[in-house]
């Protein structure tokens, strides 16, 4: 297994191979470099793995040429051959960075989970800091004002029990949210692309096409789904104006599923009431390690809470996926079948 990144050490580590099989596997990637040591420390099948230490492919051209497994989050077309490639294996659960069509044949593509649970808990967080306005009176009183102190007949905060929250894709995560909102005394509700059975502390599953329907209802509303084409921009202009005015919106999917321009506008103008964005529109590169992370000035909004894409990298999604990668490629030794398959090339 060969796994690389910029930014990551370079590492080499060969195990005894059994029967005179060797398996080789390979990581390009800086996301998949930096998750490449717990990993690796959970493999049990005896495998000769590598970390390269660089993005570009032309680097990792003699590493592809011999691996079996690939443990990345980007693939596209240009990138060198990889003729004995059969497992390409993703640290994260989201694979739009994997170009399917550009893929040897032969190859299966699993993701991994694991991050439910720090999603669930950062989404709850983001209610309790908009509810209970946490930034503006801790704010405020570090600054020495005692405005927000009932002492001095200081403003309401607000609560999020009672609230109606509307989960857009009631995946993994979502139902992680589903179960920790109710359990605050949320009435929950959600919206999903193909009908399932509903998770238990949800009201009501509303068809895709229904979703205008939810989002009239809701006080809060996370994003939680898969970022495809047909989720790209759905949140857009019509949808936030119908919403209500006091509307919190959560995003924790991808940016593009809601429009840039009519999010910045609908924030500014008090369309809706606040919202909070783990993902972003622009994200650093070499060429721009730091960049703003919209086109807009959405730093400059009072009504929104900024993090920089970091709701799932917690301690346990970091040992919860670390198991569930090695137990996968520990799988593909021993030929049994894999788990998280999300496509197979012919």
């Amino acid at each position: 297994m060969v796994e690389a990144g910029r930014e990551a050490t370079s590492h080499y580590r060969t195990r005894p191979q059994l029967d005179g099989a060797t398996n080789e596997s390979a990581v390009p990637g800086t996301l998949a470099a930096s998750q490449a040591m717990p990993i690796i420390d959970f493999i049990t099948a005896d495998i000769r793995t590598e970390v390269l230490n660089s993005n570009e492919p032309a680097q990792a051209a003699a590493a592809l040429a011999d691996a079996d497994v690939l443990l990345t989050g980007a693939w596209r077309s240009g990138f060198p051959a990889a003729p004995k490639l059969r497992l390409l294996q993703v640290p994260l659960a989201g694979t739009d960075g994997i170009d399917v069509s550009s893929l040897p044949s032969g190859v299966t593509l699993c993701n991994a989970y694991g991050h439910e649970p720090a999603f669930g808990e950062f989404a709850i967080m983001m209610m309790l800091a908009w509810r209970h306005r946490l930034f503006e009176i801790a704010t405020s009183f570090r600054e020495g004002s005692w405005s927000w102190s009932p002492m001095v007949g200081g403003a309401v905060r607000g609560e999020i029990g009672g609230q109606t929250v509307g989960i857009v894709g009631l995946g993994h995560i979502g139902r992680e949210v589903a179960w920790r909102s109710a359990a605050l005394g949320c009435r929950v509700l959600a919206v999903n692309r193909t009908m399932r059975e509903k998770a238990a502390p949800v009201e009501h599953v509303f068809s895709w096409t229904e979703l205008d329907l939810m989002l009239a209802e809701c006080d809060i509303v996370v994003l939680s789904c898969a970022l495809t084409p047909e989720t790209t921009g759905l949140i857009d202009a019509r949808r936030l104006a119908a919403m209500k005015p006091s509307t919190f919106l959560i995003n924790l999917a991808r940016g593009p599923i809601a429009e840039e321009e009519a999010l910045y506008r609908a924030l500014r103008d008090g369309v809706i009431g606040g919202a909070a964005l783990d993902t972003r529109w622009r994200y650093p590169s070499a060429s721009d390690p730091a960049p703003r992370p919209s086109s807009y000035p959405f730093h400059e909004l009072p009504n929104l809470i900024m993090t920089p894409h970091c709701s799932p990298r917690t301690d346990g999604t970091i040992e919860r996926r670390s198991r569930d990668v090695a137990r996968n490629i520990d799988r593909f030794v021993r030929g049994e079948p894999l788990e998280n398959v999300v496509a197979k090339t012919g």
